[in-house]
């Protein structure tokens, strides 16, 4: 039997192409989390970087005990890579934080005293965005589209910097979608919420995860996670057009019935048969859409392969789970 030691707070760190980062950001974090009167891990998802993302993280976790790596076999995304932290935590909470120093490690003592006080929830809540340009106005859009049609309270200018209690984490991990939008789910779970406001500082190091085609597939997937409403403006639009040409099929007919005037020709025809061919288009594409999502949900791959795990700069295990 395998007795683990109780952790207080785990501290998830998903790498990606930010090698640059890594030592500065585990000194940082680890430098305020012992002021701190609890027990804490760090654990860093090193989510198939193609530079030496990993050498870095496994010749810091030489020289800091908490730390602990884990290694993915590929590149799966940063929600499978938030999945894998968040399946390893043993923690009585968990704080979330971008691996590339645009969230300040300095703010863990505020979460952390946040859910000493109670909060199940402590989010990051952005006072100022660095980002310009298409990304800040893709941004804006999709915190619009998920407030108005989110099924969940979903607040605007909060990403994934966070801290999350057990019961909460526990929820999250017990829901069996695969389709994960972290955000959306710490925010469908609820519970009480507690706010640390902060200035994101620009990026240093590495590639951005998202930029403005992954905002979009990011904002299409909370969509249809977390609201049918792509589907109600579906069979709205459907149901008003069929009315319309309802309606001008029945004017034909009693035009033709009660006088002498000629139903128009072809040229009609063709373009009612263009709006109807239209429209069916972007039913089915939205259909196809959540077919898709479906689809995703019955093959049960897994969201991620861990492939090594490392602890004090040795692997702990080697295989492929």
């Amino acid at each position: 039997m395998v007795v683990r030691m109780r952790i207080d707070l785990s501290i998830i760190i998903p790498f990606f192409n930010e090698e640059g980062c890594v030592r500065e950001l585990v000194h940082r974090v680890a430098t305020v989390s012992r002021q701190l009167s609890l027990v804490f891990e760090v654990i860093a998802i090193e989510d198939g970087s193609r530079d030496r993302t990993y050498e870095k993280l496994v010749e810091t976790s030489r020289d800091f005990e908490e730390l602990r790596v884990l290694k993915l076999s590929r590149n799966f995304g940063q929600m499978a890579a938030l999945s894998a932290g968040l399946d390893s935590a043993i923690g009585d909470a968990v704080l979330v934080m971008d691996g590339d120093l645009q969230d300040p490690p300095e703010l863990i003592p505020k979460f952390v005293a946040a859910w000493r006080e109670g909060a199940n929830v402590v989010n990051g809540r952005r006072r100022s965005q660095p980002d310009k340009g298409l990304v800040r106005l893709g941004k804006w859009i999709f915190y619009v589209l998920m407030t108005k049609f989110s099924r969940a309270p979903f607040p605007n200018n909060v990403g994934t910097f966070c801290l999350i209690d057990r019961k909460t984490l526990d929820f999250i991990g017990a829901m069996p979608e695969r389709q994960r939008f972290f955000a959306g789910l710490r925010a469908w779970v609820g519970g009480n919420v507690a706010w640390v406001e902060y200035d994101r500082s620009e990026r240093s190091q590495g590639e951005s995860r998202i930029g403005l085609p992954g905002l979009c597939r990011l904002a299409w997937m909370a969509l249809t996670s977390f609201s049918s409403a792509p589907l109600r403006i579906a069979s709205v639009v459907s149901m008003s057009v069929g009315l319309i040409l309802f309606g001008v099929g029945l004017t034909a007919i009693i035009i033709r019935l009660s006088t002498n005037l000629a139903i128009p020709g072809w040229a009609t025809f063709t373009t009612l048969i263009g709006i109807t061919g239209f429209f069916q288009s972007v039913v089915l594409a939205i259909l196809a859409e959540y077919v898709a999502v479906m689809f995703d949900e019955i093959k049960r791959r897994p969201l991620y392969v861990k492939q090594v795990e490392i602890r004090g700069g040795k692997p702990a295990e080697t295989r492929v789970d």
